[in-house]
Protein backbone atom coordinates (compact mmCIF):
# COMPACT_ATOMS: atom_id res chain seq x y z
CA UNK A 1 0.00 0.00 0.00
CA UNK A 2 2.87 2.65 0.83
CA UNK A 3 4.72 1.72 -2.32
CA UNK A 4 1.12 2.30 -4.22
CA UNK A 5 1.10 5.95 -2.80
CA UNK A 6 4.98 6.38 -2.97
CA UNK A 7 4.52 5.40 -6.98
CA UNK A 8 1.28 7.45 -7.26
CA UNK A 9 2.80 10.48 -5.34
CA UNK A 10 6.34 10.65 -7.64
CA UNK A 11 6.01 13.49 -10.06
CA UNK A 12 6.06 13.19 -13.85
CA UNK A 13 9.06 14.10 -15.42
CA UNK A 14 8.44 17.12 -17.90
CA UNK A 15 9.19 16.86 -21.34
CA UNK A 16 12.07 18.95 -21.03
CA UNK A 17 13.53 16.62 -18.40
CA UNK A 18 13.07 14.00 -20.85
CA UNK A 19 15.19 15.39 -23.63
CA UNK A 20 17.98 16.36 -21.28
CA UNK A 21 18.52 12.68 -20.04
CA UNK A 22 18.88 11.55 -23.67
CA UNK A 23 21.16 14.50 -24.24
CA UNK A 24 23.36 13.27 -21.30
CA UNK A 25 23.52 10.12 -22.33
CA UNK A 26 26.98 9.15 -23.53
CA UNK A 27 26.36 8.30 -27.23
CA UNK A 28 23.88 11.31 -28.00
CA UNK A 29 26.49 13.39 -28.60
CA UNK A 30 28.03 11.45 -31.62
CA UNK A 31 24.82 9.83 -33.02
CA UNK A 32 22.44 12.57 -33.03
CA UNK A 33 24.97 14.41 -35.59
CA UNK A 34 25.44 11.33 -37.64
CA UNK A 35 22.05 10.46 -37.92
CA UNK A 36 21.18 13.98 -39.32
CA UNK A 37 23.61 13.57 -41.58
CA UNK A 38 23.02 10.29 -43.25
CA UNK A 39 19.06 11.80 -43.30
CA UNK A 40 20.38 14.86 -45.24
CA UNK A 41 22.39 12.63 -47.48
CA UNK A 42 19.10 10.37 -48.39
CA UNK A 43 17.00 13.23 -49.02
CA UNK A 44 18.99 15.28 -50.97
CA UNK A 45 20.00 11.68 -53.04
CA UNK A 46 16.25 11.08 -53.23
CA UNK A 47 15.35 14.98 -54.22
CA UNK A 48 17.67 15.17 -57.28
CA UNK A 49 17.49 11.53 -58.39
CA UNK A 50 20.67 10.46 -57.23
CA UNK A 51 22.48 13.01 -58.99
CA UNK A 52 23.68 14.03 -55.89
CA UNK A 53 25.47 10.87 -55.53
CA UNK A 54 27.66 11.73 -58.66
CA UNK A 55 31.61 11.61 -58.79
CA UNK A 56 31.57 15.28 -59.18
CA UNK A 57 29.38 16.32 -57.52
CA UNK A 58 30.78 14.14 -53.85
CA UNK A 59 34.47 15.15 -55.20
CA UNK A 60 33.27 18.98 -54.45
CA UNK A 61 31.56 17.88 -51.59
CA UNK A 62 34.60 16.72 -49.86
CA UNK A 63 37.12 19.19 -50.87
CA UNK A 64 34.80 22.03 -48.90
CA UNK A 65 34.61 19.61 -46.21
CA UNK A 66 38.50 19.69 -45.85
CA UNK A 67 38.76 23.61 -45.31
CA UNK A 68 35.30 23.64 -43.63
CA UNK A 69 36.79 20.79 -41.57
CA UNK A 70 40.15 22.11 -40.77
CA UNK A 71 38.91 25.47 -39.94
CA UNK A 72 36.33 23.46 -37.15
CA UNK A 73 38.60 21.71 -35.45
CA UNK A 74 41.04 24.55 -35.62
CA UNK A 75 38.15 27.10 -33.41
CA UNK A 76 37.15 24.05 -31.32
CA UNK A 77 40.26 25.09 -28.78
CA UNK A 78 38.71 28.59 -28.45
CA UNK A 79 35.31 27.41 -28.63
CA UNK A 80 35.66 24.94 -25.54
CA UNK A 81 37.40 28.01 -23.23
CA UNK A 82 33.43 29.72 -23.74
CA UNK A 83 35.14 32.26 -25.83
CA UNK A 84 33.52 33.02 -29.94
CA UNK A 85 35.51 34.21 -32.85
CA UNK A 86 34.14 35.14 -35.68
CA UNK A 87 36.43 36.71 -37.75
CA UNK A 88 37.91 33.56 -38.73
CA UNK A 89 37.09 33.28 -42.30
CA UNK A 90 38.48 36.50 -42.76
CA UNK A 91 41.47 35.83 -41.42
CA UNK A 92 41.86 32.98 -43.33
CA UNK A 93 40.54 35.00 -46.81
CA UNK A 94 43.87 37.74 -45.63
CA UNK A 95 46.06 34.77 -44.52
CA UNK A 96 45.27 33.43 -48.54
CA UNK A 97 46.23 36.42 -49.71
CA UNK A 98 49.27 37.12 -48.36
CA UNK A 99 50.07 33.52 -49.38
CA UNK A 100 49.61 34.05 -52.99
CA UNK A 101 51.50 37.56 -52.74
CA UNK A 102 54.22 35.80 -51.99
CA UNK A 103 53.70 33.22 -54.67
CA UNK A 104 53.16 35.73 -57.05
CA UNK A 105 56.65 37.47 -55.91
CA UNK A 106 58.62 34.50 -55.67
CA UNK A 107 56.88 31.04 -57.11
CA UNK A 108 58.21 28.99 -54.10
CA UNK A 109 55.32 27.10 -53.47
CA UNK A 110 56.92 26.42 -49.98
CA UNK A 111 57.30 30.15 -48.81
CA UNK A 112 53.87 30.47 -50.02
CA UNK A 113 52.21 27.66 -47.56
CA UNK A 114 54.80 29.01 -44.62
CA UNK A 115 53.63 32.49 -45.26
CA UNK A 116 49.95 31.20 -45.45
CA UNK A 117 49.74 29.82 -42.14
CA UNK A 118 52.63 31.96 -40.39
CA UNK A 119 50.32 35.28 -41.40
CA UNK A 120 47.34 33.17 -40.20
CA UNK A 121 48.92 32.92 -36.88
CA UNK A 122 50.15 36.27 -36.34
CA UNK A 123 46.20 37.40 -37.08
CA UNK A 124 45.03 35.06 -34.84
CA UNK A 125 47.38 35.97 -31.65
CA UNK A 126 46.56 39.36 -32.52
CA UNK A 127 42.62 38.72 -31.80
CA UNK A 128 43.88 36.86 -28.66
CA UNK A 129 45.98 39.29 -27.45
CA UNK A 130 43.61 42.31 -27.80
CA UNK A 131 41.22 39.76 -25.83
CA UNK A 132 43.44 38.73 -22.96
CA UNK A 133 45.93 42.00 -22.41
CA UNK A 134 43.04 44.55 -23.05
CA UNK A 135 40.31 42.55 -21.48
CA UNK A 136 38.44 43.21 -24.91
CA UNK A 137 35.52 40.54 -25.19
CA UNK A 138 36.29 38.23 -27.75
CA UNK A 139 33.37 38.66 -29.81
CA UNK A 140 33.91 42.59 -29.55
CA UNK A 141 36.97 42.16 -30.83
CA UNK A 142 35.87 39.95 -33.80
CA UNK A 143 33.63 41.88 -35.05
CA UNK A 144 36.14 45.29 -35.22
CA UNK A 145 38.93 43.09 -37.04
CA UNK A 146 37.08 41.02 -39.04
CA UNK A 147 35.51 45.04 -40.63
CA UNK A 148 39.94 45.51 -40.57
CA UNK A 149 41.04 42.38 -42.08
CA UNK A 150 38.36 42.65 -45.11
CA UNK A 151 39.43 45.94 -45.62
CA UNK A 152 42.69 44.78 -46.30
CA UNK A 153 41.71 42.30 -48.32
CA UNK A 154 39.65 44.49 -50.96
CA UNK A 155 42.49 47.38 -50.87
CA UNK A 156 45.00 44.68 -51.60
CA UNK A 157 43.61 42.40 -54.21
CA UNK A 158 40.85 45.32 -55.12
CA UNK A 159 38.44 43.77 -58.16
CA UNK A 160 41.12 41.54 -59.64
CA UNK A 161 42.29 37.93 -58.28
CA UNK A 162 45.90 37.03 -57.09
CA UNK A 163 46.81 33.77 -59.49
CA UNK A 164 48.35 30.66 -58.69
CA UNK A 165 49.90 27.86 -60.95
CA UNK A 166 46.92 25.87 -61.81
CA UNK A 167 49.24 22.66 -62.83
CA UNK A 168 50.80 23.24 -59.24
CA UNK A 169 47.48 23.70 -57.84
CA UNK A 170 46.47 20.56 -59.45
CA UNK A 171 49.99 18.80 -58.47
CA UNK A 172 48.73 19.32 -55.07
CA UNK A 173 45.96 18.44 -54.78
CA UNK A 174 45.73 15.39 -57.02
CA UNK A 175 49.21 14.11 -54.78
CA UNK A 176 47.12 13.67 -51.53
CA UNK A 177 49.04 17.17 -50.27
CA UNK A 178 45.96 18.30 -48.49
CA UNK A 179 44.66 15.19 -47.21
CA UNK A 180 47.79 14.42 -45.60
CA UNK A 181 48.30 17.84 -44.13
CA UNK A 182 44.77 17.64 -42.75
CA UNK A 183 45.23 14.05 -41.12
CA UNK A 184 48.66 15.38 -39.19
CA UNK A 185 46.81 18.29 -37.84
CA UNK A 186 43.72 16.49 -37.29
CA UNK A 187 45.77 13.99 -35.20
CA UNK A 188 47.72 16.78 -33.69
CA UNK A 189 45.17 18.28 -32.51
CA UNK A 190 43.43 15.42 -31.01
CA UNK A 191 46.39 14.61 -28.86
CA UNK A 192 46.69 17.84 -27.67
CA UNK A 193 42.80 17.88 -26.46
CA UNK A 194 42.14 15.10 -24.89
CA UNK A 195 45.57 13.12 -23.84
CA UNK A 196 47.57 16.72 -22.27
CA UNK A 197 46.88 19.12 -19.51
CA UNK A 198 46.44 21.79 -21.78
CA UNK A 199 43.40 20.51 -23.15
CA UNK A 200 42.15 19.53 -19.68
CA UNK A 201 42.65 22.87 -18.08
CA UNK A 202 41.06 24.26 -21.65
CA UNK A 203 37.58 22.44 -21.19
CA UNK A 204 38.43 23.52 -17.17
CA UNK A 205 38.13 27.04 -18.08
CA UNK A 206 34.98 26.99 -20.41
CA UNK A 207 33.20 24.82 -17.99
CA UNK A 208 33.74 27.65 -15.36
CA UNK A 209 36.52 30.28 -15.68
CA UNK A 210 36.51 31.49 -11.86
CA UNK A 211 36.80 27.53 -10.45
CA UNK A 212 39.78 27.23 -13.01
CA UNK A 213 41.23 30.59 -11.14
CA UNK A 214 40.79 29.37 -7.89
CA UNK A 215 42.65 26.07 -8.45
CA UNK A 216 45.69 27.94 -10.01
CA UNK A 217 45.58 28.02 -13.75
CA UNK A 218 45.81 30.69 -15.76
CA UNK A 219 42.82 31.44 -18.08
CA UNK A 220 44.92 34.04 -20.14
CA UNK A 221 47.50 31.66 -21.13
CA UNK A 222 45.36 28.72 -21.80
CA UNK A 223 43.39 31.41 -24.00
CA UNK A 224 46.73 32.28 -25.77
CA UNK A 225 47.49 28.70 -26.64
CA UNK A 226 43.97 28.58 -28.30
CA UNK A 227 44.24 30.96 -30.35
CA UNK A 228 47.91 30.10 -31.75
CA UNK A 229 46.05 25.84 -32.20
CA UNK A 230 43.72 27.80 -34.32
CA UNK A 231 45.66 30.06 -36.05
CA UNK A 232 48.13 27.15 -37.03
CA UNK A 233 44.65 25.42 -38.62
CA UNK A 234 43.00 28.17 -40.04
CA UNK A 235 46.68 28.89 -42.05
CA UNK A 236 46.42 25.65 -43.19
CA UNK A 237 42.78 26.06 -44.79
CA UNK A 238 44.27 29.36 -46.07
CA UNK A 239 46.81 26.98 -48.05
CA UNK A 240 43.62 24.24 -49.15
CA UNK A 241 42.05 27.86 -49.81
CA UNK A 242 44.67 28.59 -52.71
CA UNK A 243 45.28 24.92 -54.37
CA UNK A 244 41.50 24.52 -54.41
CA UNK A 245 40.11 27.59 -56.69
CA UNK A 246 44.19 28.60 -58.12
CA UNK A 247 43.36 32.22 -57.25
CA UNK A 248 42.48 34.24 -54.17
CA UNK A 249 39.68 37.18 -54.65
CA UNK A 250 38.57 40.29 -52.38
CA UNK A 251 35.18 37.87 -51.44
CA UNK A 252 37.67 34.99 -50.13
CA UNK A 253 36.88 33.62 -46.60
CA UNK A 254 33.23 35.29 -46.87
CA UNK A 255 30.90 33.33 -44.95
CA UNK A 256 33.28 30.99 -43.40
CA UNK A 257 32.71 31.97 -39.92
CA UNK A 258 28.66 31.28 -39.99
CA UNK A 259 29.93 28.08 -41.64
CA UNK A 260 32.38 27.15 -39.30
CA UNK A 261 30.22 27.70 -36.35
CA UNK A 262 26.86 25.92 -38.10
CA UNK A 263 29.59 22.71 -38.22
CA UNK A 264 30.20 23.27 -34.79
CA UNK A 265 27.41 22.79 -33.83
CA UNK A 266 26.02 20.15 -36.35
CA UNK A 267 28.57 18.04 -35.05
CA UNK A 268 28.04 17.80 -31.64
CA UNK A 269 29.89 20.48 -29.49
CA UNK A 270 28.73 23.20 -27.90
CA UNK A 271 29.96 26.74 -29.27
CA UNK A 272 29.69 27.66 -25.14
CA UNK A 273 32.86 25.24 -24.14
CA UNK A 274 33.07 23.12 -21.24
CA UNK A 275 33.83 19.41 -20.73
CA UNK A 276 31.68 18.01 -23.45
CA UNK A 277 33.91 20.27 -26.12
CA UNK A 278 35.80 17.93 -28.73
CA UNK A 279 37.67 18.27 -31.64
CA UNK A 280 35.76 15.89 -34.35
CA UNK A 281 32.71 17.76 -34.05
CA UNK A 282 34.06 19.61 -36.96
CA UNK A 283 34.49 17.03 -39.22
CA UNK A 284 31.02 15.46 -39.07
CA UNK A 285 29.67 18.99 -38.81
CA UNK A 286 31.73 20.14 -42.26
CA UNK A 287 30.51 17.21 -44.32
CA UNK A 288 26.51 18.69 -42.91
CA UNK A 289 27.15 21.82 -43.68
CA UNK A 290 28.55 20.62 -47.20
CA UNK A 291 25.99 18.80 -48.27
CA UNK A 292 23.32 20.97 -46.96
CA UNK A 293 24.70 23.87 -49.54
CA UNK A 294 25.36 21.49 -52.01
CA UNK A 295 21.95 19.89 -51.77
CA UNK A 296 19.74 23.07 -51.56
CA UNK A 297 22.17 24.61 -54.78
CA UNK A 298 21.51 21.36 -56.73
CA UNK A 299 17.62 21.52 -55.71
CA UNK A 300 17.77 25.43 -57.06
CA UNK A 301 17.53 26.98 -54.01
CA UNK A 302 18.92 30.99 -53.74
CA UNK A 303 21.81 31.18 -51.63
CA UNK A 304 19.97 33.93 -50.14
CA UNK A 305 17.74 31.50 -48.95
CA UNK A 306 20.31 29.01 -48.55
CA UNK A 307 21.66 32.08 -45.72
CA UNK A 308 18.10 32.13 -43.84
CA UNK A 309 18.19 28.01 -43.59
CA UNK A 310 21.63 28.14 -42.14
CA UNK A 311 20.77 30.95 -39.80
CA UNK A 312 17.38 29.64 -38.52
CA UNK A 313 18.87 25.90 -38.00
CA UNK A 314 22.29 27.46 -36.32
CA UNK A 315 20.02 29.49 -33.70
CA UNK A 316 18.08 26.12 -32.74
CA UNK A 317 20.95 23.99 -32.58
CA UNK A 318 22.34 26.76 -30.06
CA UNK A 319 19.62 26.62 -27.94
CA UNK A 320 19.40 23.39 -27.56
CA UNK A 321 23.04 23.24 -26.39
CA UNK A 322 22.57 26.37 -24.45
CA UNK A 323 22.81 24.75 -20.71
CA UNK A 324 23.55 26.74 -17.73
CA UNK A 325 24.51 25.00 -14.41
CA UNK A 326 21.96 27.09 -12.05
CA UNK A 327 24.33 25.65 -9.09
CA UNK A 328 28.10 27.17 -10.13
CA UNK A 329 29.34 30.63 -10.58
CA UNK A 330 28.37 32.30 -14.07
CA UNK A 331 30.60 32.34 -16.30
CA UNK A 332 31.32 35.69 -18.42
CA UNK A 333 31.23 34.38 -22.58
CA UNK A 334 30.44 37.55 -24.31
Amino acid sequence: MTNTIAVKAAPRLKLTDRIDIIKNKRMFSLAFPLSILLLLILAFGAATGGAFFRGTVLKGLFDQTLIIGTMATAVSFIYTTGNLDISVGSVMGLGAVAGALVYGATENVVLMIGTAIIASILLMLFNGTLSVVFNIKTTMVAVVVMQLYNAIISEVVGADTLKVDFQLCKMLEDGGFRYGAFIIYFVVCLLAFHFTEMGRQLRFIGGNKKCAEQTGMNPKKAICISFLMAGIGIGIAAVFTIIRTGSVGSTTGNGMGMDVMLATVLGGMSIFGGAKSNTYSGIIGALTVSALNKGLLMLGVSSTVIQGVRGVIFLLLVFLNSERPSTLPAREQF
